[in-house]
């Protein structure tokens, strides 16, 4: 079927196109709103700007079609394969794609507010700049496993509220993405860049963030209970008001980060490198700070209570007012 004859027989009210052969159709500006694709061959078709509003493309092959600025607001793409697809600029407002195939695909400057992420594999593929206000991505155990967004390009995408909970972003790069409020419970961002991300109010609890890069990260406020941060690079990082409790920050680097009010109760800060923070009222009750550099830092009115601070370097650290481990006020 070509593409003149699709398009009549949509005109006459067909909408059924299941299971048909439409590789490298081209139905580029096409208004195919509710149409019926699933199961289609849709290899290398172009749909640019076309409207496939509530169409149902489930199990469809899209791999190397081209749909770039297409409306698929609300469309069913479950389980389809849009392996290699450019998307640039497409609107899936809304859209369910769980168990799709996104891998290498071109999803610059996409609109995937609200959409359903769930057991998705974007490994590899380019959502800089891509909106995701509200996606579900999130692990269900017994039901789906979490997103694949392993060395993803999310550079300046918008996160705010997505729902990551389980999601693999080893190696991604969400350098300047905005994740505030978003859930990032239980995340592998082994490796991950994450350098000016807005983290403001993120929940990272139990989340891996071993040799993850977070340079100048706005993170006031976040969540990261248990999490595991270890050589992971926080320069210049604003931590003021979160919470580590129990987090492992084992050789960190904390550089010219600020770190007040925040919580590091029975966290393991050995040899982490906290030269000249400002840790200005912030908890280490029972944390672990063996070999931890403190030369310089601002530990004013710190509570360390039962902290480890015995083969800690304090050199130059001012610690007016401090708790010190043995529960003596520091003078």
């Amino acid at each position: 079927m070509d593409a003149s004859e699709l398009i009549q027989r949509y005109d006459s009210g067909t909408t059924d196109f299941q299971g048909e052969n439409l590789c490298g159709v081209d139905l580029d500006g096409a208004d195919l709103i509710g149409v019926n694709f699933t199961d289609c061959d849709l290899r290398g078709a172009s749909f640019v700007l076309a409207y496939l509003n509530r169409a149902n493309l489930s199990r469809a092959d899209l791999s190397g079609a081209r749909l770039c600025g297409a409306n698929l607001s609300q469309a069913d793409l479950l389980a389809t394969n849009l392996r290699d697809s450019d998307l640039h600029g497409a609107i899936l407002y809304a859209a369910d794609l769980r168990g799709a195939d996104i891998t290498l695909a071109n999803l610059l400057d996409a609109n995937l507010i609200s959409a359903d992420l769930r057991n998705v594999n974007l490994s590899g593929a380019n959502l800089r700049g891509a909106c995701l206000r509200g996606a579900n991505l999130r692990y269900e155990k017994r039901c789906y496993e979490g997103a694949n967004l392993r060395g993803a390009d999310l550079r300046n995408a918008d996160l705010r509220g997505a729902n990551l909970t389980g999601a693999d972003l080893s190696k991604a790069d969400l350098s300047e993405a905005n994740l505030s409020e978003a859930s990032l419970r239980e995340v592998n961002l082994t490796g991950a860049i994450l350098d000016g991300a807005e983290l403001k109010g993120t929940f990272l609890t139990d989340a891996i963030l071993v040799e993850t890069s977070l340079r100048k990260a706005m993170m006031v406020n976040a969540k990261l209970e248990r999490a595991d941060l270890t050589e992971s690079d926080l320069t210049g990082c604003n931590l003021n008001d979160a919470n580590l409790t129990a987090a492992i920050l084992a050789k960190v680097k904390c550089t010219q980060a600020t770190m007040q009010r925040s919580r590091f109760n029975r966290a393991d800060l050995s040899r982490a490198d906290l030269r000249g923070v400002n840790l200005t009222e912030t908890n280490f009750i029972e944390a672990y700070l063996g070999r931890a550099d403190l030369r310089g830092a601002n530990l004013t009115d710190a509570n360390l209570a039962k902290a480890e601070l015995s083969s800690a370097n304090l050199t130059g650290a001012i610690l007016r007012g401090a708790t010190m481990p043995d529960g003596s006020n520091h003078e």
